[in-house]
C-alpha cells in the first residue's frame, strides 16, 4: 500500500534517505558471489547472444579486493582490541565481556569478538550501525537478583533498520529522545509436535518505536505491524493505547549509534564493477579468441565465379560459387602441405596480444586504486588528504590517525553500552557499577617488513643526536614501530619502563664490545647492556682467568722449562703475548723478538731461514 509520513513505518530521518539508494550496492560490493555477477556483469554489445551471454557469465571470475581492504583496516583495529582495558565493571559484566555466562549477546561472543566482528565490520561497510541493550521481561519491579540468572543482552541493528531517530538536547540525559527501529524475525513452523520448531522459510517485521516521556523522564515503547497497527511483544493486536505501550524502568533509549560519516565502499565499489567487467571480458577472449591458426597463400585469380570447376554427365559445366575459397585443411605433425614454388609456405598466426596486456594492466590499476582509495578515506575520517599518489604513500601517520578515529568510535559506544548496561542491573543510578573502558591509541596497517624497516631507520638515527634522553625516546619509537599492536600495552609499558631506567642507551653488541675494549665502558655495563644478568661479569672474569692459564700453559714449551732457560712463572707471563694470551702477556714484543731468535742464521752453518713452507694440498691429484 502507498505510505506517508502520516504512518509512523513511513517516517524516515534526512540522513537515511541521503545514502538509501547506495545501500545495497555497498553490501553487495563486500558479500559478492553469484548474485553479485548476475546484477553487475554487463552485456558486449546487443550482438552478443543470450547463449553466449550466459556461458561467458558461467567462467567470469570473482574480484573481491574491495572485501580485502575493507578486512584488512578491520584486522588493524581488530588485533588491538585485546589491549582493551576494563575495569570497575559488575561482575556480571566483566564475565559477559569474557564470553561467559553466554557473552554479551546470550550467544557466547565475548564483547572483543561482538564488537570486532559483528558491529565493527558493519560499521567499515555501511558507515553507521546500532547497538541495543535488552533485557528479560521481568515480572513486575522485581529485581535481576530476584529473577537469577536474568542479565542484559546485545545485539546490533544494520543501517536500513535504523529509520528515524530525535538527538535529545544538552541538557536532558542520553543520545535520543525518540527512536524508530524495525525488527526483522523467522517464523517457524510449529506443526512438528514434542515441542519442535524449525524455520519455514517465512519472516516477519515489525517497528519498534521508543521516546522519552516528557512528564514522568521514562523511557515508552510502542511495537507496530507493517500495517501500521499496534500489537504486543508476541506479535498480537493490541485493541487499547495501554495494549500498545510498554514502558521501561530507564530514563535512556538503551541504544548507541555508531557513525563514522560514510562508507569505505563509498568511492571504491564501481571500480569493483569495472574490474568485474574487465576480468569477463579477458576471460572470454583467452577462452574463445587467444589460439593460433593457419594461413597459405593463394592465388586469387583463380578462384571466382566465372571459372569453370568440372563438366556434369550431361555435358553442361558447372562455375564456382566462392563457397571453397577458405576451406579447411588437415595440419599437425602428421600432415603435409604443397605450396607453390613461388609463395611462401603455410603459416600459423594468432590475434595481438596487445588488447589483452593492456586490460591487464587496467586492472592491476584499478586493484592499486581500490586499496589506495580505501586507506585514503580511513584518512578523510579525520579531515586529512593526501594530495598525489607519492603522498599516499607517505602518509601512513594519517592512516594511523584515521584507524584511531574508528577506535575512539568503538570505546565510546562501549562506554556507552556499559552505562546501559548498568541502568537494568540497578535503577538507582548512585549505586550503578559503570565500568570504564580505554582503547588504544595506536593502530598500523604495516606489515613486518615494513616496521623492521622503520626501526632499521631508527636506529641509524640514534648515534647522530647528542643525549641520552633523546636516545632512549628513539629507542621507544622502535619498540614502538616493532611491537606496537603485537603485545599488550602492559608489556609495551614495562619495556619503556626499563629503557628508562637503563644506564646504557645501546645494545648493539659490536658497539659494546668496541667501547668496552678501548675502555670507554665498564664489564659490569656492558655486560647488562648486552643482556646478561647483573654480577655476570664477575664470573666471566673468572672465567676468562682460568681459560688464559690453560691457554698458555698449553703452549709453553717444555723443553725450555726442563732446560732452566726460563722458570714455569718466567714462560707463563714473559712472552705470554706470542702463547696467544695478550691479556697475561708482562711483554707485548715478546713474540717480535722470540720469533726472530728463531729465525736468526748469523751463526748457524745453514743460511735457509727456519720457517715453515706451503702446506701440501689436501685435495689429491692436484698440485
Amino acid at each position: 500500500m502507498t505510505r506517508d509520513n502520516r504512518f509512523i513505518t513511513a517516517v524516515r530521518h534526512p540522513e537515511y534517505l541521503e545514502d538509501e539508494m547506495y545501500w545495497y550496492d555497498w553490501r553487495d560490493c563486500y558479500n559478492g558471489g553469484e548474485r553479485y555477477v548476475t546484477r553487475n556483469l554487463k552485456r558486449f554489445s546487443s550482438r552478443e547472444t543470450d547463449e553466449d551471454f550466459k556461458i561467458r557469465k558461467f567462467f567470469t571470475p570473482m574480484p573481491t579486493f574491495a572485501k580485502s581492504a575493507i578486512n584488512d583496516v578491520r584486522n588493524a583495529i581488530f588485533q588491538r582490541l585485546r589491549d582493551i582495558i576494563r575495569r570497575g565493571g559488575s561482575q556480571n559484566y566483566m564475565r559477559a565481556c569474557a564470553g561467559e555466562i553466554g557473552g554479551v549477546d546470550n550467544k557466547g561472543n565475548s564483547m572483543q569478538s561482538f564488537l570486532g566482528i559483528d558491529v565493527l565490520t558493519e560499521l567499515l561497510i555501511m558507515g553507521r550501525v546500532g547497538v541495543y541493550v535488552d533485557m528479560p521481561k521481568l515480572a513486575g519491579f522485581r529485581t535481576m537478583a530476584d529473577e537469577g540468572n536474568a542479565r542484559p543482552y546485545c545485539y546490533y541493528y544494520c543501517v536500513e533498520d535504523i529509520l528515524s531517530w530525535q538527538v535529545s538536547k544538552p541538557e536532558e540525559p542520553g543520545d535520543f529522545q525518540a527512536l524508530l527501529l524495525r525488527d526483522r524475525g523467522i517464523d517457524y513452523n510449529q506443526g512438528f509436535g514434542q515441542g519442535i520448531k524449525l524455520p519455514d522459510g517465512n519472516g516477519y517485521t515489525r517497528y519498534r518505536l521508543m521516546w522519552v516521556d516528557p512528564t514522568d523522564g521514562m523511557v515508552k515503547m510502542k511495537l507496530f505491524d507493517e500495517e501500521d497497527n499496534p500489537i504486543d511483544l508476541w506479535g498480537n493486536d493490541a485493541l487499547t493505547d495501554d495494549e500498545s505501550t510498554i514502558q521501561l524502568e530507564l530514563t535512556r533509549i538503551p541504544f548507541t549509534m555508531l557513525d563514522i560519516k560514510g562508507s569505505l565502499l563509498k568511492d571504491v565499489h564501481k571500480h569493483q564493477v569495472a574490474l568485474l567487467n574487465l576480468g569477463s571480458s579477458d576471460v572470454s577472449y583467452g577462452w574463445r579468441s587467444n589460439f593460433p591458426f593457419m594461413v597459405e597463400q593463394r592465388d586469387m585469380r583463380a578462384v571466382g565465379t566465372h571459372l569453370k570447376q568440372f563438366v556434369d554427365d550431361d555435358g553442361t559445366t558447372v562455375t564456382s560459387d566462392n563457397s571453397n575459397v577458405g576451406q579447411d585443411v588437415r595440419t599437425g605433425i602428421s600432415h603435409g602441405r604443397m605450396y607453390d614454388l613461388k609463395a611462401d609456405p603455410p603459416s600459423f598466426i594468432h590475434p595481438s596480444p596487445e588488447p589483452l596486456m593492456a586490460s591487464i594492466k587496467l586492472q592491476e590499476k584499478l586493484e592499486d586504486d581500490i586499496r589506495k582509495l580505501v586507506n585514503l578515506a580511513v584518512q578523510n575520517k579525520i579531515g586529512q588528504r593526501a594530495m598525489s599518489a607519492e603522498a599516499m604513500k607517505l602518509s601512513d601517520q594519517g592512516l594511523e590517525a584515521g584507524l584511531s578515529y574508528i577506535g575512539m568510535v568503538l570505546e565510546g559506544a562501549e562506554r556507552r553500552i556499559a552505562e546501559h548496561w548498568s541502568s537494568y542491573e540497578n535503577k538507582d543510578p548512585a549505586k550503578r557499577q559503570i565500568a570504564n573502558v580505554k582503547y588504544p591509541d595506536r593502530y598500523s596497517l604495516k606489515d613486518d617488513t615494513d616496521r623492521i624497516k622503520e626501526a632499521q631507520e631508527l636506529s641509524a638515527l640514534m648515534y647522530t643526536v647528542p643525549g641520552i634522553t633523546v636516545k632512549k625516546e628513539l629507542a621507544k619509537n622502535i619498540v614502538t614501530a616493532l611491537l606496537a599492536g603485537k603485545v599488550d600495552t602492559e608489556t609495551l609499558s614495562t619495556v619503556f619502563t626499563e629503557i628508562d631506567k637503563a644506564d646504557y642507551a645501546t645494545s648493539d653488541p659490536d658497539i659494546i664490545i668496541r667501547a668496552q675494549e678501548a675502555g670507554l665502558c665498564g664489564e659490569q655495563i656492558a655486560s647488562i647492556a648486552l643482556g646478561f644478568n647483573e654480577n655476570e661479569y664477575l664470573q666471566a672474569q673468572k672465567d676468562h682467568v682460568e681459560r688464559a692459564k690453560r691457554i698458555l700453559e698449553a703452549q709453553t714449551s717444555v723443553k725450555q722449562q726442563a732446560q732452566g732457560q726460563q722458570s714455569p712463572e718466567q714462560a707463563s707471563f714473559e712472552n705470554a703475548a706470542a702463547r696467544g694470551v695478550k691479556d697475561m702477556s708482562t711483554n707485548n714484543q715478546g713474540g717480535k723478538a722470540e720469533r726472530a731468535q728463531a729465525t736468526d742464521t748469523t751463526l748457524s752453518d745453514e743460511k735457509k731461514r727456519p720457517v715453515r713452507g706451503e702446506g701440501k694440498s689436501l685435495k689429491k691429484g692436484q698440485q
